[in-house]
């Protein structure tokens, strides 16, 4: 099984950290000597730490950048209409 410690930092991953969890997008922030800082990617940003020699059950894919950049930023885009409903919604209750 792979380990934390295989991971880069500056890279992203696709994984699975158990075989009952749903599939994350991860990288890695810091590392120490015995432990891993990661920041996983979804509607929430988390950052955690792991031990460097916990197992992964599957590392599905390692992303470059752009692939990435291209993922998080449909996030943004829900982010950004969400707000903008929050805006209009604000405007709506202000002409009652």
């Amino acid at each position: 099984m792979t380990t934390y410690s295989e991971l880069q930092p500056g890279n992203f991953y696709l994984v699975k950290g158990d075989a009952d969890t749903d599939i994350e997008m991860i990288s890695v922030l810091a590392l120490t000597d015995k432990c891993i800082l990661l920041r996983s990617f979804g509607q929430v940003e988390e950052d955690f730490w792991k031990l460097r020699t916990d197992t992964i059950f599957e590392v599905i894919e390692e992303l470059d950048y752009d692939s990435a950049a291209a993922i998080l930023s449909l996030y943004e885009e829900e982010e950004e209409e969400e707000v903008e409903e929050g805006v209009e919604e604000d405007w709506e209750e202000e002409d009652d």
